[in-house]
C-alpha cells in the first residue's frame, strides 16, 4: 500500500532528528517482532505492554506503528481470541495509535500520526468486521476498548467508518446490541454514537 510506504519515509523527519526517530522505528519494530514471533507467551504480553506504552507516548513511535504494526495486531485479535490479556493489550495499544497526543508542540502542518492511523485503518473494511465481532465478546475489557476504537474512527474517519459498516452484514445490528449493555455504555453516550453514524 502507498500509504504504508508514506509512513516509512516519514518516521525519520517527524521531529527534524533523524536518529531519534530511528530509534523509535527501530524499538517498535522489535517489540513488533516479539509479539509476532515469541515463543514464550509472558514474553509476548511484556512485549505488548511495552508497545503500547511507547506508542501512547511518542509521536514517532506512533508514526512506527502505522507504518508496520496494524498486521500484527489486527492477527493477535483476530487468532488469538481465547488470550484476553493480549486481545485487550492489542485494542488498547490501537486506541493510543489512534489518541492525538496534547502534549506534542508542533504546528498544525506537521504529520499527526494518530489522524493517519485512523485514516490507515478506516481503509480496511475487514478490521471494521473484526472489531465489531469483538463487541458480542464476553470480556468486559475487550468490549470497552473496541468502543473507544470505533468511537476514534468515528472522530477522525466518519465517513469511512459509516460506509463499513453499513456494508457488514449486521454492522448496525451489533452495535444496537451494545446500546443494551449499560455496563460498557456507562460514561460514554451510546445514543449520540449510533446517531452520529448515520448522520456522518
Amino acid at each position: 500500500m502507498d500509504l504504508v510506504s508514506g509512513y516509512k519515509g516519514v518516521v525519520g523527519l517527524v521531529f527534524g532528528n533523524e536518529n531519534s526517530a530511528a530509534n523509535e522505528d527501530s524499538y517498535v519494530e522489535r517489540v513488533l517482532d516479539r509479539i509476532s514471533n515469541g515463543q514464550l507467551a509472558e514474553d509476548r504480553r511484556t512485549a505488548m505492554v511495552e508497545l503500547q506504552s511507547v506508542v501512547a507516548e511518542s509521536r514517532a513511535a506512533q508514526l512506527a506503528f502505522g507504518a508496520m504494526g496494524f498486521p500484527v495486531l489486527m492477527s493477535v485479535l483476530k487468532e488469538e481470541r481465547d488470550d484476553v490479556e493480549m486481545v485487550r493489550g492489542a485494542l488498547e495499544t490501537l486506541v493510543s495509535a489512534l489518541t492525538p497526543l496534547d502534549h506534542a508542540k508542533g504546528s498544525r502542518d506537521e504529520v499527526q500520526p494518530a489522524l493517519m492511523n485512523s485514516d490507515l485503518l478506516s481503509r480496511e473494511s475487514d478490521s471494521i468486521s473484526l472489531l465489531l465481532s469483538l463487541l458480542s465478546e464476553e470480556d468486559f475489557y475487550v468490549r470497552y476498548y473496541t468502543l473507544q476504537l470505533l468511537t476514534a474512527l468515528l472522530t477522525s474517519s466518519p465517513t469511512r467508518l459509516q460506509e463499513a459498516i453499513l456494508s457488514i452484514p449486521r454492522g448496525i445490528t451489533r452495535l444496537m446490541d451494545m446500546l443494551m449493555d449499560r455496563e460498557v455504555y456507562f460514561g460514554y453516550p451510546p445514543n449520540g454514537f449510533l446517531v452520529n453514524v448515520h448522520k456522518k
